[in-house]
């Protein structure tokens, strides 16, 4: 008599493949667990290090130190973490973003914590400065100044010396400046926005040089800096000007 035994064959062979499945399955999940025991420490690192950067970062706002690694928002908040510091250069970065824009003004602490821009040339209104930084500079302002001196020179009119003698025809006719602001508002004689006439000598037409002063003063700090000089009418032949531009402060 012949006795088959395939079924148990194949029955012996099928518990072989469940059992290297399972060896195989826990030798993955043993990996697996190595991987994460690996991992874990390294970002626990990158973690902390995180935390440690943000930390960092919050401390430098809450005390900044007015160099350029560690730049203020504006010098007002200088002296206010401070108290007791000398008007000097400092570095600020009103955005408080990548130290990359900040840049360095003149902070006036006498005058309160005012935070002043120089003009990059005495004779230019340009102030170095983006508009971003710019807008943010007057979003934490409440108040702004700028001074400017126009320099003159203006020869008697008609020949004359006398600019002011009685048998001189009419005189020489003052020309009116318009002062147009950051905001492309214009300041001008005799409206709202009239700037401060500290001096006035422009008036004098007699060959020689002399200045006239003129002082803004607003509490709409987007006004300022003055960015462009219009007169009205043009100058003309027989005079010259040149213009002085002063610092910009923000407080």
């Amino acid at each position: 008599m012949t006795f088959l035994f395939l079924p148990r064959l194949r029955q012996i062979y099928d518990d072989s493949a469940v059992y290297s499945l399972h060896d195989y399955n826990a030798a993955l999940r043993t990996e697996s667990y190595q991987n994460i025991e690996t991992t874990l420490p390294d970002q626990n690192s990158v973690i902390l290090k995180t935390l440690h950067y943000l930390s960092s970062v919050i401390e430098n706002i809450k005390k900044p130190l007015g160099t350029r690694e560690n730049p203020a928002r504006v010098c007002k908040d200088l002296l206010d973490c401070h108290h007791k510091l000398k008007d000097d250069w400092y570095w600020i970065d009103p955005n408080v973003g990548c130290t990359s824009d900040a840049f360095k003004v003149f902070c006036n602490f006498t005058a309160g914590g005012q935070t002043c821009l120089h003009p990059l040339a005495s004779n230019k209104m340009v102030f170095g400065v983006g508009k971003v930084q710019m807008k943010f500079l007057h979003l934490l302002s409440t108040e702004a100044t700028h001074s400017i001196t126009v320099h003159c020179l203006i020869d008697p009119p008609y020949g004359t010396t006398d600019s002011f003698s009685s048998t001189s025809p009419e005189p020489y006719e003052n020309a009116k400046l318009r002062f147009h602001g950051w905001n492309k508002q214009v300041f001008e004689e005799d409206t709202l926005l009239e700037p401060h006439v500290l001096q006035d000598e422009c008036k004098i037409h007699d060959g020689s040089w002399h200045q006239s002063h003129f002082f803004f003063h607003t509490q709409d700090s987007r006004q300022l800096p003055i960015v462009e000089i219009q007169e009205i009418p043009a100058s003309q032949a027989h005079s010259q000007r040149h213009t002085e531009v002063g610092p910009v402060c923000f407080l």
